[in-house]
C-alpha cells in the first residue's frame, strides 16, 4: 500500500465511525440536516457534493453559504440550533473555529450532532510539524471532527474541503464517486494542482483516480492558455507565462501568430479560441513560443515547456468550449458565483443544474471579471501598493469590495502585478459594509513560503500582540481575518515584524 492509500485509509476510519453516528442520527430526523460552507469554489462545491449526497439519500438538507466562520455567525447557529435541533455540517471551515463550535454547540447547546469537514489547519497549531498537538486535537474532537491534518495529510497541497466531503459522501454511499471531480474542481479554486505541469498531488490524486475510472473525466496536454479568450488575448493576458513584447498586447500577439503560418479566423470570421484549433495548430503555436522564448528571452526550451504545457482536466459529459467543460473555468464560474452573492447559482450548477441558471451563471462570470479588471486598473493606475521593510499592502477603499478583496489579492501577488515585490507577503484590507473592521486576505508566493513565510501563523500572531479578537487563519501561502479600524496600523505593523522574523531578516 503507497503512503496516499495508507493515509487514506487512516481517514477513513474515522469517515466510517462518524457515518455511523450521522446514520443513526437521520433515522429519528426531525428537522433537515443543515450545512454550512464557504463562498469560494472549493466552499460551493463542498456544499454542492454534501447536498447531492443527502438528495441522493432522500434526508431533508439546507445550504448556507457564509464569507466566514466567525464568531458572531458561531453563535447565531448556536441560537438557531437551540429551536431546530439540526443536525450540522461545517464544510471548508470549521477547524480554525474549533473551539468556538465546541463551546457554542456542546456545552452551550448540549448538542454534539455535527460535524465539521475542514481541510484548514487546527485552532492554536502553529504548523502542521506540530505533531504532538495535532494528535491531541484529534483525540479530543475524533467523535465531530475530520481534518486532513489528523492523518499525515497536507491540507494546502493534497486535499481541498471538496475532497473532504467528497470522502464523506463516499462512505456514505461508494455510488457517490461520480461526485469525484466536484472535488477536483473545488482543489483546482484552492490551486492544488502544483505538481509538474499542473498535476495534483496526494490524495488529490486518488480523487483523480476515481475521476477516470468513473469515466468522468479525461486528462489531455494542452497549452497553458485560457480556452475560452479569443487566442491572442489568451497568449498576451496570461496569468503564468510572459513573453516581454508580446504580453499585454493582443495585436502584436495576433500578428506574430500570423506569422507562423497559424490560421488565426474561424468560420464566423472571429479569432479562434485554444478549444478551436487542432493538434496540428497547437504544435505550430508551441514550436513558435519556444522559439520566441529561447532566442528573445534567452531560455532554454525545457524551462517554458514547463510552463507552456499542463494537464487540462476535461469534463465529459460537458459541452466542449462550455464555461464548463474544463474544471479550471468550472472552478472560476463557482468563484465568480460565490464572490458577487450568487453562491445558490454556484450549488445548483454543481449540483448538476443546466437550465436557465446556467445561463445567469455566464452572466453572473461576465460582470465579475469586470469588476475585477477595473480594480486591478484602478490600483496599478493610482499606485495603490504601499511597503514596509517586510510586507506590503494596499486597501481597497470605495471601490475593492470585501467580496473580492480575497481574488484581487491573489493576482496580484501571482501575476507579479505593477508595484508588487514577490519576496514580501501582500495584504489586502477592504472595509466591510455592517461591521467597523477592515477583512483582510494574505497571500505570499510559493518562493517565500519555501523560504519559511507561513501566513497563517502572521496572521494569528499579529491578532494576539494587537489584542484583536477574531478567528483569523488558513494556510501558509493564503490566510485571512477581520480587524477593528483603529487597529490597522499596529496589526500591520506586528504582521511586518512577524514575516522579518520568519524571513530571518534581523
Amino acid at each position: 500500500m503507497n503512503d496516499e492509500n495508507s493515509k487514506l485509509e487512516k481517514l477513513n476510519v474515522d469517515l466510517r465511525r462518524i457515518k455511523h453516528s450521522f446514520l443513526s442520527y437521520v433515522k429519528n430526523l426531525k428537522a433537515p440536516i443543515q450545512v454550512y460552507t464557504h463562498l469560494d469554489a472549493d466552499g460551493i462545491s463542498s456544499g454542492a457534493i454534501l447536498g447531492k449526497m443527502l438528495y441522493r439519500e432522500n434526508i431533508p438538507f439546507q445550504i448556507t453559504v457564509l464569507r466566514q466562520l466567525e464568531r458572531r455567525e458561531i453563535e447565531k447557529i448556536s441560537d438557531k440550533l437551540k429551536d431546530y435541533n439540526n443536525y450540522l455540517i461545517f464544510s471548508d471551515f470549521g477547524s480554525g473555529q474549533y473551539q468556538e463550535l465546541q463551546s457554542e454547540l456542546i456545552q452551550n447547546s448540549n448538542s454534539k450532532d455535527f460535524l465539521i469537514l475542514d481541510h484548514h489547519i487546527p485552532q492554536n497549531v502553529s504548523s502542521k510539524e506540530d505533531l504532538n498537538l495535532i494528535e491531541e486535537i484529534h483525540e479530543l474532537t475524533k467523535e465531530w471532527h475530520i481534518n486532513p491534518y489528523f492523518f499525515g495529510i497536507d491540507g494546502s497541497l493534497e486535499i481541498s474541503g471538496a475532497g473532504l466531503s467528497y470522502f464523506f459522501a463516499k462512505c456514505v454511499n461508494p455510488e457517490n464517486i461520480d461526485l469525484s471531480p466536484i472535488a477536483l474542481i473545488g482543489a483546482v479554486g484552492d490551486i492544488q494542482n502544483q505538481g509538474l505541469n499542473k498535476s495534483f498531488l496526494g490524495v488529490n490524486k486518488l480523487i483523480l483516480e476515481d475521476a477516470m475510472n468513473s469515466g468522468n473525466i479525461e486528462v489531455v496536454n494542452d497549452l497553458n492558455f485560457s480556452t475560452l479568450k479569443p487566442l491572442n488575448e489568451a497568449i498576451a493576458y496570461s496569468k503564468e507565462i510572459n513573453l516581454p513584447g508580446l504580453s499585454k498586447d493582443v495585436n502584436r500577439t495576433l500578428i506574430f501568430l500570423k506569422t507562423k503560418g497559424i490560421l488565426m479566423e474561424n468560420s464566423e470570421g472571429k479569432v479562434k479560441t485554444l478549444n478551436e484549433l487542432d493538434q496540428d495548430e497547437k504544435q505550430k503555436i508551441s514550436s513558435a513560443i519556444i522559439e520566441y522564448a529561447s532566442i528573445k528571452l534567452d531560455l532554454e526550451p525545457k524551462k517554458i515547456i514547463k510552463k507552456l504545457v499542463v494537464n487540462r482536466y476535461l469534463l465529459k459529459n460537458e459541452l466542449i468550449g462550455s464555461e464548463i467543460h474544463d474544471i479550471k473555468e468550472f472552478s472560476n464560474l463557482l468563484n465568480a458565483c460565490g464572490r458577487t452573492h450568487n453562491a445558490s447559482l454556484g450549488i445548483a450548477i454543481a449540483m448538476g443544474d443546466r437550465k436557465d441558471i446556467y445561463q445567469q451563471s455566464k452572466d453572473v462570470l461576465n460582470l465579475y471579471r469586470k469588476s475585477l479588471v477595473e480594480s486591478l486598473s484602478w490600483i496599478e493606475t493610482n499606485d495603490k501598493i504601499q511597503h514596509k521593510e517586510s510586507i506590503q499592502y494596499f486597501f481597497g477603499e470605495d471601490v475593492i469590495p470585501e467580496s473580492i478583496i480575497g481574488t484581487i489579492t491573489s493576482i496580484l501577488i501571482f501575476e507579479h502585478g505593477k508595484g508588487v515585490d514577490i519576496s514580501k507577503p501582500i495584504f489586502g484590507l477592504a472595509k466591510r459594509n455592517d461591521e467597523n473592521v477592515y477583512k483582510v486576505s494574505a497571500r505570499a508566493h510559493e518562493k517565500i513560503v519555501k523560504e519559511g513565510v507561513n501566513l497563517s501563523i502572521v496572521i494569528r500572531k499579529a491578532s494576539n500582540l494587537s489584542n484583536i479578537d477574531s478567528l483569523g487563519g488558513g494556510h501558509p501561502p493564503a490566510a485571512g481575518t477581520k480587524i477593528p479600524i483603529d487597529k490597522v496600523d499596529e496589526f500591520l505593523e506586528n504582521c511586518n515584524k512577524i514575516t522579518r522574523n520568519q524571513l530571518q531578516k534581523d
